[in-house]
């Protein structure tokens, strides 16, 4: 049916109408193809910190040093917020050069008055959005019809907005840094809540008591007998 659709259509739309189809299709296969990008960078990033989770437990967990989930999740706690602030230190440090170097710099130049962010736009593109002429009507939807033609600012370079250049750089890298170790504290924390239930869940489904040897059946830290030379 699509083959004798298309033609059709196409057959009944001017030059304008078709460009700004082509125009929406190229523009529809990107949006879903970035978004597929951040959702595979996002899984990568969510089952590393999981990761990083299961390995600041691992060891008091196998060791029985907790054997019981509030105590798992008391010390996982612990040592995901410090984590937490180690990780959270360089994106602060970072930030605080760029918020002094602002100070710094507006205080001798005497412009704390100027944006800095908006300085920093001369680094990118800048596109005229509001331009009517830019668009055109589609079946009685409005469309994009021109691009590159509604691209009205090219990036450039003004020494004298260097400073600001800097400034923003640290500022933005400083806050992406800081959102990473933020995101990773709260899914380490999840995972931690997670697993104090998994570790230590006891499930009956499936057991046929008849068939348990008492004897493979480990003891429990406060079964086994101080002066056994087998206690963990």
């Amino acid at each position: 049916m699509n083959k004798f659709f298309l033609p059709l259509l196409a057959s009944s739309m001017n030059e304008s109408d078709r460009r700004a189809l082509i125009i929406v299709i190229v523009l529809l296969f990107f949006v879903f193809l970035i978004l597929g990008l951040i959702g595979m960078a996002i899984r990568a990033i969510l089952l590393h910190q999981a990761k990083a989770a299961d390995t600041m437990l691992y060891d008091v967990a196998v060791t029985h040093v907790v054997n019981n989930p509030a105590a798992y999740r008391k010390l996982g706690a612990k040592k995901n917020l410090r984590l937490f602030f180690r990780q959270s230190f360089f994106p602060f440090l970072i930030i605080a050069v760029g918020v002094l170097t602002w100070v710094i710099y507006s205080s001798i130049t005497s412009t704390f008055d100027h944006n800095i962010f908006e300085e920093f736009v001369d680094l990118l593109f800048v596109w005229d959005f509001g331009n009517p002429d830019n668009y055109t009507k589609v079946f009685g939807i409005t469309l994009l019809a021109q691009w590159p033609a509604l691209v009205e600012g090219y990036p450039r370079f003004e020494i004298e907005h260097l400073a600001s250049y800097i400034e923003v750089v640290l500022i933005v890298v400083g806050a992406l840094a800081y959102l990473y170790a933020a995101q990773g504290y709260m899914v380490r924390t999840f995972t931690i809540r997670k697993r104090s239930q998994e570790v230590f869940e006891k499930s009956l489904k499936g057991l046929r008591v008849n068939e348990v040897d008492p004897k493979n059946i480990p003891l429990s830290p406060e079964q086994m007998d101080p002066n056994d030379s087998n206690r963990l």
